[in-house]
């Protein structure tokens, strides 16, 4: 009698289990991919000042902000696009783990 109350307490519990890790899972690639992104961008920023720095025309700081900023909107972009496909998959997943929970 203990182990059937025992068994039906695990099942009880096994989505919000499922959901738990669905979402530890999903902030651990989030911190990764942003830890990625910063390090990138602020790389990408260091290398921008010394060549900004070695520019003697206007034109040439142009080329230099130009190239920098459209490397850092295509860096952005990705990223959304990363998250954003990351956030719908799981909320797809999720979604999933509560319907089988409903049909049990």
């Amino acid at each position: 009698m203990l182990e059937k109350m025992f068994e039906q307490a695990q099942n009880a519990y096994k989505p919000m289990n499922e959901l738990l890790n669905l979402n530890t899972k999903v902030f651990e690639e989030m911190a990764e991919k942003q830890k990625t992104l910063v390090t990138e961008m602020m790389n990408d920023g260091m290398a921008f000042a010394k060549e900004l720095g070695s520019q003697k025309d206007f034109s040439g700081v142009y080329q230099a902000q130009k190239s920098y900023m459209e490397g850092l909107q295509d860096k952005l972009v990705s990223a959304s696009t990363d998250f954003y496909d990351m956030f719908t998959s799981t909320q797809e997943k999720a979604g999933e783990v509560i319907k089988s929970a409903a049909t049990v």
